[in-house]
């Protein structure tokens, strides 16, 4: 195995040629970091966008509470109090598109220009570096890095939007129900501890399967590469043996993430689902 370095440090080494240590994280923020200023704009955007779909998804409840009260037990107008349900529903919509769509257009974008970097300054490198690494390393790391980079940036919206939805409706919860907020709530503390503790495991695992990947993209360049080397020598079986060792520490390392995520996964999926039942039932005889 190779030194294993964060997701976004590694593409730093191809990115930028830096004096510094290769495991200086550091390198990689500070990149990541000018690439969201020069899409600065979209970003925020997105994060606006996001705002004004939480408060729509939030007063669609709020609507139908108040419609309820007033438009059947009250006097005022139903009609009136259903038009703005379906207003609000009809903006939450038209919002989570828009939300979505600068998400990812702002990632596309980053992701482009952070790989027109990378190409940029392989062409300039010295002969020397290219007769010293491997190509399929180079292709494969810049190619899984930039794909978790896209996948980041475009939860920088989504997350935050969702942040505000969360805040607002624990703000709503407290300040009507109290004892429906805490038991809602009570799962929170252990959602975080099993989030934490997933994190730990899955990461050296995912780094692990990156490795494995680069080593078998390497091994199919070569294969293409030499292949007139490889078949003047008879070399095609010790090729094929090589490429299905390859394959198999893939599966291997990858059936190990596999059965971290099935441990954790359920279980953060499970403890807010059991918070809802007890809110229900506790409500339900309030």
């Amino acid at each position: 195995m190779g030194r294993m370095t964060d997701a976004g440090t590694s593409f730093v080494t191809v990115a930028v040629e830096v004096k510094e240590p290769l495991s200086d994280s550091s390198l990689g923020w500070k990149l990541l970091r000018t690439a969201l200023f020069e899409q600065k704009r979209g970003l925020i955007l997105g994060v606006l966008v996001g705002v004004f779909w939480a408060a729509g998804k939030v007063s669609v409840p709020q609507l139908t509470k108040m419609g309820i009260d007033r438009g059947i037990e009250g006097s005022e107008s139903l009609w009136f109090w259903s038009g703005l349900v379906v207003g609000a529903g009809v903006i939450a919509g038209i919002f989570t598109s828009l939300r979505r769509w600068y998400a990812f257009r702002e990632s596309r974008w980053i992701e482009t220009r952070l790989r027109e970097k990378i190409f940029d300054h392989l062409l300039h490198l010295h002969v020397g570096y290219h007769d010293g690494m491997q190509t399929g390393q180079i292709m494969s790391r810049a190619s899984s890095d930039l794909q978790q980079l896209q996948a980041f940036v475009v939860m920088i919206p989504i997350t935050l939007s969702n942040l505000a939805m969360v805040i607002a409706i624990v703000v709503l919860l407290i300040s009507s129900q109290p004892v429906l907020a805490l038991v809602a709530l009570s799962p929170l503390p252990v959602v975080t501890i099993l989030a934490s503790r997933f994190s730990r495991n899955i990461h050296p695992v995912v780094l692990e399967v990156q490795q494995e990947q680069a080593q078998l993209a390497t091994v199919v360049e070569e294969s293409v590469a030499g292949v007139r080397v490889i078949k003047g020598f008879g070399a095609e079986k010790v090729q094929a043996n090589k490429l299905l060792q390859e394959a198999d520490d893939i599966w291997k390392v990858s059936l190990i993430a596999a059965k971290i995520r099935s441990r954790f996964l359920p279980a953060l999926d499970l403890l807010p689902s059991l918070g809802l039942i007890a809110v229900l039932g506790i409500g339900g005889h309030r």
